[in-house]
């Protein structure tokens, strides 16, 4: 088992195996996406004003966004210490404009980590670092896809 200092889940932690609902339909689908903080508020706080998600309590360590109308869910998981890693990385789509969206991230505290680059056919995206340094992508599609 893993020590606490490394992220593991204390007894009063929600377990986020049982965050959404069974698919009913036998394709694969993301139920939900967890990120490691050390700050529930502020990190509520970021997620919150850059992209709009209103995070409940779902326990004493754990907030849960759930999606109006369904879709990915994402959870922030309090732990002490956190070791970002860019094994799975997230993009979540901007609808105001890429250069917006990085700019309220960062008025909300996130840092630059990659600038704005094109990916041809399929749009532009950049990167920011949370006040942990997990990596959040932020992804606006072209006019062509």
């Amino acid at each position: 088992m893993r020590s606490e200092a490394r992220g593991a889940r204390r007894e009063d932690d929600a377990d986020s195996s049982c965050l959404a609902p069974r698919a009913s339909s036998l394709v694969p689908f993301v139920s939900h996406v967890e990120w490691r903080v050390t700050g529930l508020e502020r990190a509520a706080a970021l997620l919150e004003g850059l992209f709009g998600w209103r995070f409940a309590l779902h326990s004493r360590h754990y907030r849960l966004y759930v999606p109006e109308g369904g879709g990915t869910q994402v959870g922030l998981h309090q732990v002490e210490t956190v070791q970002p890693s860019e094994a799975v990385l997230v993009h979540v789509q901007v609808s105001e404009g890429l250069e917006a969206a990085l700019a309220r991230a960062l008025s909300f505290g996130a840092r630059a980590h990659v600038a704005p680059t094109l990916v041809p056919g399929h749009g532009r995206f950049a990167q920011v670092l949370d006040f942990d340094g997990n990596v959040i992508g932020l992804f606006e599609p072209s006019d062509e896809t």
